[in-house]
């Protein structure tokens, strides 16, 4: 739907399509910088903020996109570098009595993925119009960054 009414914008205004077809670049150093404070959770749309200030009504969209794009970034690489180490993990599991089946990474990853969607369509239904597109992006946005800086945490671990 939110793509739709988008894309009926786009083919209105021209000039408009310019602007929201490539909102400003993610700056990665303005969530790295506030990361470093330690306050994560204040963090998370940061940079969508700024964006969407910079850009101007219509955005949000799309700069909540961007910086969603750029959690996934962050959660693939943490979870690829947990991958590595999976097999020690399950054999510790195996060695403490852990029930089996023993849950693996990538059962994570698409038991996260399943709960995304359900919840952000779950919010979504809750608005008209084109507020329900962004309720839809924000929510993908604050799970996906959540969840990589969960699996950032685990590497921790």
């Amino acid at each position: 739907m939110i793509r739709a009414l988008i894309s009926l914008a786009l083919l209105s205004a021209p000039a408009l399509a310019e602007d929201l077809a490539d909102p400003a670049p993610l700056n990665p150093l303005v969530i790295e910088q506030c990361l470093a404070t330690g306050l994560a959770e204040t963090c998370i749309g940061l940079w969508a903020g700024v964006c969407e200030t910079a850009e101007g009504p219509g955005s949000q969209g799309l700069c909540r996109g961007a910086e969603t794009a750029y959690w996934q970034r962050r959660a693939e690489a943490a979870a690829a570098r947990l991958q590595a180490g999976e097999g020690p993990v399950q054999a510790r599991a195996r060695r403490l009595g852990w029930p089996e089946p023993i849950p693996s990474l990538e059962a994570v990853a698409q038991g996260f993925d399943a709960y995304r969607r359900a919840a952000c369509d779950w919010r979504a239904a809750a608005w008209d119009g084109i507020h329900a597109g962004y309720e839809q992006q924000d929510c993908l946005m604050r799970l996906t960054a959540r969840h990589a800086l969960l699996l950032e945490g685990m590497l921790g671990d």
